[in-house]
């Protein structure tokens, strides 16, 4: 089990990751300016704004990179997590053809499975789901705090990296 706890309330989208023992693992840090490998444009200014999610664990620098998949009003998204250019683990996010329907995200390597969203009204909780059964839950800590925490429960069969790289897919899906 992993906790990712916001840095502050004031960077919602850089988060310390740490261990079933409270000690830090690593970190998760989106960019100043994401850019898709496929995008129609580069990052304006490389040298002063970041353009790589970054996931840190232990010392060592995994990357989860994107592209489109189409270019209609709503893209569908390919997310990978590459160690140096070895693909770790990649997940679909695709949008519904239902107006106000939230996309699915559907998990293609490691494992196939899909990450479902079961949140309620105030809380956030999502189930990661294998071929036919429940893997695991990313959920946010109850009750109104200042800064996020989150918590991956997941097998310690799946890879840290890969957990962290599940966490950003929840991220990513519930909070932009």
């Amino acid at each position: 089990m992993f906790i990712a706890l916001q840095h502050s309330a004031l960077s919602g989208f850089a988060y310390d990751l740490f261990d079933s023992g409270n000690s830090q693992v690593g970190t998760l840090c989106w960019p100043d300016i994401a850019v898709a490998k496929n995008a129609r444009f580069e990052n304006p200014a490389p040298g002063l704004l970041s353009s790589t999610i970054e996931i840190m664990y232990n010392g060592h620098s995994y990357q989860v990179a994107f592209e489109y998949l189409n270019r209609e009003w709503f893209n569908d998204i390919r997310f990978t997590l590459l160690d140096g250019g070895t693909v770790l683990a990649s997940a679909d996010v695709l949008h519904q053809k239902k107006m106000f329907k939230r996309p699915s995200i559907t998990l293609a390597a490691p494992f196939a499975g899909q990450v479902i969203r079961k949140s309620g009204f105030f809380t956030l909780r999502y189930e990661i789901m294998g071929a036919s059964a429940t893997l695991g839950t990313v959920s946010e800590k109850g009750g109104v705090t200042l800064t996020r925490q989150l918590s991956i429960d997941l097998p310690d069969s799946i890879s840290a990296p890969v957990q962290f790289f599940i966490l950003f897919l929840v991220h990513n899906h519930a909070y932009r």
